[in-house]
């Protein structure tokens, strides 16, 4: 049996590309990964109580007065994003979930700039009270969205052409032909899957069926269903970065206590595709009958029985987002050798313009009948709110020998939110962004993040670091009044019937075990003149990925009970590793 798990936007057009984001994506432009230097890279980022150094800025902005020099950096480096993936076809909820299979590996390297600025110390001339001040201007990087996945498998129960086709169950077959479809409020999938042959209209039940589906007659009814196998292919890649223009204003206080303030300006570009690809493995067992087809001149003509051979999905995606926050920090040294650290950062504004289009095309055995359809570039305007953070550190230096950093930061993702611009001075009746923010604030909660650095003088102009970072997942989940355990994807799925109360959650949300870890190591240079350089390397282990191509639209019904038919999902573990070298001059 057939139904539809997803909801179905009836906002208007201009609105659809804003309806489409998602918790995920919050956690995307809210999440953070330090690079800055290679010097901070190396010690973990464990720098709040640290200083002295153009990355730590970023982190504790009175870092900035704690060297009494003034100096200009510039960091250079690569970033590679690894994947290892498997995949798993679609299996019953009443069963247990089918075999992770395949070992899919892929990797993306590019080059960074991870830093670069100048920060200017000007001493006061006073015996106490402000002995100095500083003020610096830097980009230092902040994350990288960079990472392949890719994965493939066998399928016989279930396609992308079928999901299409329950979604675009809603969208009348009059609107087939009109020149303007593309101005409805009918979703695009629906209208670039039926003009490029992934799905066909069934005049007289009104309904829609894929092009990898045959009629078939199930207990006196005729369905829609597969009949053979498909060879799917599944694949997403990102590219993009945050980068973050920091303008740094601090003061130094007898020598020891060290005020800083930032304003920061974060700039982020990010570009996401996905494909969905399937091939009948026996074009035999897919015979198509098409009612109406367009061709390759866009007319609407008869379809001539043929038999599918495969289809291809694409969806493009670029963003380009920008935000502001400030940032006010201290550093203070209580008794020789200990340094203690502190530093809050506001919220982040961000504004976002996106745009995105969809690509997909058929190919059947009758050539005639191939088919492809684009829909237009769409662009929206929003903006987001990201989450405050604050941190705090503990360093202790032996002398000129060795110093031993810690760090904690905290993180609330619960508070991210979505909120529409104002478009030609119109508004759109409902809150288009009330679901996700609705998810963000229910299954995002607080991170604790841990750092931790050393850094060893082993001779007196040569240096090693060594750190860690440990942040565990954001992201909870619950149990229902029912019992079952509940995602942000199952209370997506079931919105209506969790906010109307059919359902109802525990209210205590556990926090999932995933986690982001790294270790870096590095080693540093400093000549008896102005010249040092800094290198280090990082390797981080981050969460497991879970990526499925389309939504559940088949059930099954036992005992009264009706289970879904999970779509097949790819479950990927990703690592990224990072070298970068910087180069200083101190004057």
């Amino acid at each position: 049996m057939k139904r539809i798990s997803i909801a179905i936007s009836t906002l208007l057009l201009v609105f659809s590309a804003l309806s489409a984001q998602t918790m995920s994506d919050a956690l995307t432009l809210g999440q953070t990964n330090y690079y800055g230097t290679a010097r901070t890279l190396g010690m973990g980022n464990a720098v709040t109580a640290v200083g002295g150094d153009m990355g730590s800025i970023s982190i504790n902005p009175a870092g900035g007065a704690v060297s009494a020099f003034s100096q200009v950096t510039f960091s250079t480096g690569w970033n590679t994003a690894s994947s290892s993936s498997s995949y798993a076809a679609s299996y019953d909820s009443y069963d247990s979930r089918a075999a992770y299979t395949g070992d899919f590996e892929n990797s993306k390297t590019r080059m960074t700039i991870p830093n670069f600025g100048m920060n200017l110390y000007f001493e006061t001339g006073n015996r106490s009270g402000v002995r100095g001040w500083n003020f610096g201007f830097m980009i230092n990087r902040s994350q990288s969205y960079t990472q392949m996945i890719s994965a493939s498998g066998l399928e016989g129960h279930t396609s992308m052409t079928g999901a299409l086709a329950t979604f675009a169950d809603s969208m009348p077959g009059n609107i087939l032909g009109n020149d303007n479809k593309f101005d409805t409020n009918y979703s695009w999938n629906s209208i670039c899957a039926y003009d490029g042959g992934l799905i066909n209209f069934n005049s007289d039940a009104g309904t829609y069926y894929g092009s990898a589906e045959t009629k078939k007659l199930v207990e006196g009814e005729y369905r829609y269903e597969m009949l053979g196998w498909l060879r799917q292919n599944i694949g997403t890649t990102t590219l993009g970065s945050r980068n973050d223009i920091v303008m740094n204003y601090g003061v130094n206080i007898d020598d020891r206590l060290f005020l800083g303030i930032s304003l920061n300006c974060p700039i982020i570009n990010y570009k996401y595709s996905e494909y969905y690809n399937e091939t009948a493995q026996d074009p035999a067992d897919f015979p198509v009958t098409p009612e109406f087809f367009a061709n390759s001149s866009g007319v609407y003509v008869q379809g001539n029985p043929t038999y599918y051979l495969g289809s291809t999905y694409q969806y493009n995606y670029v963003g380009d987002v920008s935000g502001g926050n400030a940032k006010v920090g201290f550093i203070w040294l209580p008794a020789d050798g200990l340094r203690l650290g502190a530093a809050i950062q506001t919220p982040t504004a961000y504004t976002v313009h996106e745009k995105w289009y969809i690509d997909v095309n058929a190919e059947f055995e009758d050539d005639a009948q191939n088919a492809s359809s684009s829909s237009p570039t769409a662009e929206a305007d929003y903006d987001f709110r990201a989450p405050y953070s604050a941190s705090f550190g503990l360093a202790y230096t032996l002398g000129r020998t060795a110093l031993l950093s810690v760090d904690y930061e905290i993180t609330d993702y619960s508070i991210m939110k979505f909120s529409e611009q104002n478009i030609d001075g119109f508004y759109t009746y409902e809150d288009p962004f009330y679901r996700v923010n609705r998810l963000n604030k229910l299954f995002c909660g607080v991170q604790h993040t841990l750092r931790a650095g050393a850094e060893f003088r082993v001779l007196p102009a040569f240096c090693l670091r060594a750190g860690f970072t440990l942040a565990p997942s954001p992201e909870r989940h619950y149990v229902d009044n029912e019992g079952y355990q509940v995602y942000a994807a199952d209370y997506d799925n079931w919105f209506d019937d969790y906010e109307s109360g059919k359902y109802y959650l525990d209210g205590k949300g556990k926090y999932s075990s995933d986690r982001l870890f790294s270790l870096s190591f590095g080693a540093g240079y400093s000549s008896p003149g102005s010249f040092y350089a800094d290198v280090a390397f990082r390797r981080t282990s981050l969460p497991d990925a879970y990526y499925n191509a389309y939504s559940n639209y088949l059930s099954h019904t036992v005992s009264g009970v009706t289970y879904d038919i999970v779509s097949p999902s790819v479950k990927s573990k990703l690592s990224q590793f990072d070298a970068v070298l910087t180069l200083g001059w101190r004057f």
